[in-house]
């Protein structure tokens, strides 16, 4: 029986019984608030048992949701924030925002100047690794932020997170209007695959820039495995500011290491300049150098 029969059955029962009900589907993780909504209103004992009953499921449902941060998000970000190999750490981020989700496919994307880089790309039910540890290589162009002519290329939506910094949530790629899909159907053409929902999310670093963008697709209902549009989820929203922490905070490290090279290469150049600069300065070199000199013209005039 479909879970709307169930709703029909349920909201013809006696107050009573679907408030028995309701109590077994907060003992089971299952409670709505539609299913005492009605009651909820009665201004008789079962109305105000029916709104004590859902204050109580809604601060189980809060008290189970701050549960699964503790038990799940906070390890993963330990692990991140000490992940040295930055395409494993890279890689990780998408592999768990997919299980946190239960995505079918994710993308992953780095700013750099005007272009957004592929960096992962994953899709499970096609059994398909790009980049990270894969070894294998993205052979997609990078999605460009301003068009040649200056303007922002809001058409991609990776692009258009990015340049926004909002988020969005597509339920049907295919029926997604003011975007350009053009892409996402080529791809499905070949692979025979169908891209439909779409979370594409901008992640920004402490001061407010936009370092990447992650974009998850095929959320699947975890009984159905039907593909089900993206809901809110306090676990990915934690997951994704721990790992855009991680990951800035690698960035950062990377770019540090990066100029302390270059100084260093600019003192070696500045040393040697100064020692050939001594070198030349002595009486002993000058010496040699009209020795040469004078050899030089000797040899001319022969």
């Amino acid at each position: 029986m479909s879970n709307a029969s169930n709703l029909t059955v349920i909201s013809s029962s006696s107050p009573l019984k679907r408030i028995i009900h309701a109590i077994k589907a907060v003992e089971t993780g299952e409670y709505t608030a539609d299913l005492l909504i009605d009651i909820a209103k009665d201004s008789g004992d079962l109305g105000q048992l029916a709104r004590m009953l859902d204050a109580m499921a809604r601060s189980v449902t809060f008290r189970d949701n701050q549960l699964r941060l503790l038990q799940r998000v906070i390890p993963i970000g330990v692990a991140l924030s000490a992940e040295k190999d930055f395409n494993r750490l890279l890689e990780t981020l998408v592999i768990e925002a997919q299980a946190v989700t239960n995505a079918d496919a994710g993308t992953l994307y780095l700013a750099e100047g005007n272009d957004l880089k592929f960096v992962i790309l994953r899709n499970t039910s096609q059994n398909l690794a790009m980049g990270g540890t894969s070894g294998n290589k993205i052979p997609f162009y990078p999605v460009r932020l301003h068009n040649a002519d200056g303007s922002e290329n809001r058409a991609n939506v990776a692009s258009h997170v990015a340049l926004t910094k909002t988020r969005i949530n597509i339920a049907d790629a295919y029926e997604a209007e003011g975007f350009d899909f053009s892409g996402t159907k080529a791809f499905d053409v070949r692979t025979k695959y169908r891209s439909k929902s779409f979370l594409t999310i901008p992640l920004l670093n402490n001061e407010g820039l936009v370092i990447g963008v992650l974009q998850l697709i095929n959320a699947k209902d975890a009984s159905t495995g039907e593909i089900i549009p993206f809901a809110d989820d306090d676990v990915l929203e934690a997951l994704v500011l721990l790992a855009t922490a991680a990951l800035d905070g690698y960035i950062r490290e990377a770019s540090l290491r990066h100029e302390i090279a270059q100084l260093k290469i600019e003192i070696d150049e500045s040393r040697r300049a100064r020692q050939v600069a001594e070198i030349t300065d002595t009486s002993y070199f000058k010496d040699l150098k009209d020795k040469a000199h004078q050899m030089r013209t000797r040899d001319d005039k022969k």
